[in-house]
């Protein structure tokens, strides 16, 4: 082949592979890696710290009546809202403030004192912690980050007056109570103005031990009117119905005894008639909620019969006529229905 044709086909080689070339895809140029920046790390997801509750009551919490429904709704918290919950008992009133602001400071969301007797101290605590929301149930203490709850006077109060007006015997009907607080003192004022419409021959013999924890002095009380004759004792003294209690049992005489805020049956089955029940974790979760959606409001609501927090504990029938417990329930229910309200002042 002569050199002419030799360039000739090297140059028509070159072009085919050139044609071949420009027709195959391109190459895909490899991807960048991104890169981070240092201190770019991807950002992990807040964990929300569960809310914290506080309560403070002024007796123990296994008092069987007032101070444990309290306890219980505080337990609920927990189980119901998943809340961290914490309590200090046997609160004396000088240390109030201190112990709030101490769970205040440690970071508590929600702070309960429990009794008419801790508004002045929740008020004084509340205006230095406006993110912190304060419960004062049986009170009346109101601001931005203050709401209570308390049972309306006088019902309750008033049945179990027409139940023991009709029920005496000696005429005779005691009262044992812890603090002359005006809550305790509008209910002693229905359950007289009641004992007195059934019967107006009966005498009401009214003593307040001065404490709430105090268990010998609920009992010694108890005896005094025992030995007045007394044939029914009504008993609102958290501790000190123990002791009141325990009197009734020890008598010489069969002594009928009328329990408070909770079921004190458990206490004297065989002195006991019924209890005046008292939901208090009722009124401790109606006010979590409204924190909980976000419509808190500072305010101090009464609750009533109609409102289904205040109803009967453990009937003892063997101390009650039928024509009695009757007589009582019919009261309750008008109350229940709307048909009869009370007369006596909200607490």
């Amino acid at each position: 082949m002569s050199l002419k044709k030799m360039l000739a086909l090297g140059l028509v080689l070159i072009f085919a592979i050139s044609m071949v070339a420009g027709c195959a895809p391109a190459a895909e140029e490899p991807a960048e890696e991104p890169t981070e920046e240092p201190g770019d790390e991807p950002a992990e997801e807040p964990t929300e710290e569960p809310m914290k509750a506080a309560l403070l009551t002024s007796g123990p919490i296994n008092d069987g009546g007032w101070n444990m429904l309290a306890y219980e709704g505080l337990v609920n918290l927990e189980t119901l809202y998943g809340y961290e919950i914490s309590y200090t008992e046997n609160v004396k009133q000088d240390d109030q403030q201190s112990i709030m602001n101490d769970y205040a400071r440690k970071g508590y969301s929600v702070i309960i004192g429990h009794g008419f007797e801790y508004g002045d101290s929740i008020m004084s605590v509340a205006a230095d912690y406006p993110d912190t929301y304060f419960i004062n149930i049986g009170g009346m203490a109101v601001a931005d980050n203050v709401a209570s709850a308390s049972f309306q006077t006088g019902e309750m109060g008033y049945v179990l007056g027409i139940m023991a007006g009709r029920m005496t015997e000696t005429n005779k009907v005691g009262f044992v109570g812890a603090m002359e607080i005006p809550t305790i003192a509008a209910d002693v004022e229905a359950f007289k103005a009641a004992i007195a419409e059934v019967n107006p021959d009966a005498e009401v013999l009214v003593t307040y031990t001065g404490s709430w924890v105090d268990i010998a002095a609920g009992k010694e009380a108890a005896i005094s009117q025992i030995d007045a004759g007394v044939d029914i004792i009504y008993g609102v003294g958290d501790a000190c119905d123990a002791g009141a209690i325990q009197a009734s049992q020890e008598a010489d005489r069969l002594v009928k005894f009328i329990g408070w805020s909770a079921d004190m049956s458990v206490l004297g089955p065989d002195v006991v008639i019924t209890s005046g029940y008292q939901s208090i974790a009722t009124l401790i979760s109606n006010i979590v909620d409204t924190i909980e959606d976000g419509t808190f409001e500072g305010k101090s609501t009464p609750y009533g019969i109609a409102d289904g927090v205040q109803y009967f504990g453990t009937w003892n029938d063997d101390l009650i006529s039928a024509e009695d417990k009757e007589a009582t329930i019919a009261i309750f229910d008008e109350f229940m229905n709307g048909e009869r309200v009370t007369e006596f002042p909200s607490n």
